[in-house]
């Protein structure tokens, strides 16, 4: 019963702290999934941003490839030992936002991480590196990541009508180059683009001149 000077009961007092405290908590946690939400859907704009954006500088290297310019692929190897598949850039300019080379070379490779994963990174050879300081400097040089988080990463070579998985040192230059992948952070969503390389001959014979398939569109933003 409330006293003659109409006040509350110790009671009525703990009731009414106890109810805020269940309004609060329950704002808080509404509060917290809204910003969880938001700030997941933020990363993944991010991150599908991140994948656009590497794919663009990828497709403008192999597009930009000068005459002389000359594209491979080579089998390198982590310091773990896992094989790691390089595309190697040889006189070429502007590649990757690298005005020269200076006589160099250009590696674009999926790198081992601890957590299992890839990231695509590229690295500026100089020239005079050669021998066991070139394996030094592929395993423990200044390497620019790209693109973090692949898994399954392949590519394909197209020519003469089919695709390839090789593409040595000196093979000349293939029609188009094809990547596919997994990126972990769009969700694992595949990831399948071809990046056609400029051809230098004017008659190419007709088995060379097969047009490749039509090119995967690139993952959407949506």
């Amino acid at each position: 019963m409330r006293s003659p000077r109409g006040g509350f009961t110790l009671v009525e007092v703990v009731m009414a702290l106890a109810l805020i405290a269940l309004l609060t908590g329950g704002i808080y946690a509404i509060s917290a999934a809204a910003l969880d939400a938001s700030r997941t859907a933020l990363d993944e704009q991010f991150a599908v941003r991140r994948l656009e954006s590497f794919i663009r500088v990828t497709r403008d290297a192999f597009r930009s490839l000068p005459r002389e310019g000359e594209v491979f692929l080579r089998m390198g190897r982590a310091p773990s030992g896992a094989p790691v598949p390089e595309i190697v850039f040889r006189e070429a300019s502007g590649v990757f936002g690298i005005p020269s080379l200076g006589g160099g070379s250009l590696v674009l490779a999926a790198r081992p991480r601890a957590d299992g994963t890839r990231t695509f990174s590229v690295l500026r050879v100089p020239r005079e590196i050669q021998g066991r300081e070139l394996d030094r400097y592929m395993a423990d040089g200044p390497w620019i990541p790209l693109l973090p988080r692949v898994e399954r990463v392949r590519w394909l070579f197209f020519q003469a009508g089919e695709w390839r998985e090789e593409w040595p040192e000196g093979s000349g230059r293939p029609v188009s180059i094809r990547l596919q992948a997994e990126c972990l952070d769009v969700g694992g969503r595949p990831v399948d683009v071809q990046f056609w390389i400029p051809q230098l001959s004017t008659a190419p014979a007709a088995a060379d001149a097969a047009p490749a398939p039509a090119p995967s569109p690139g993952p959407s933003p949506q």
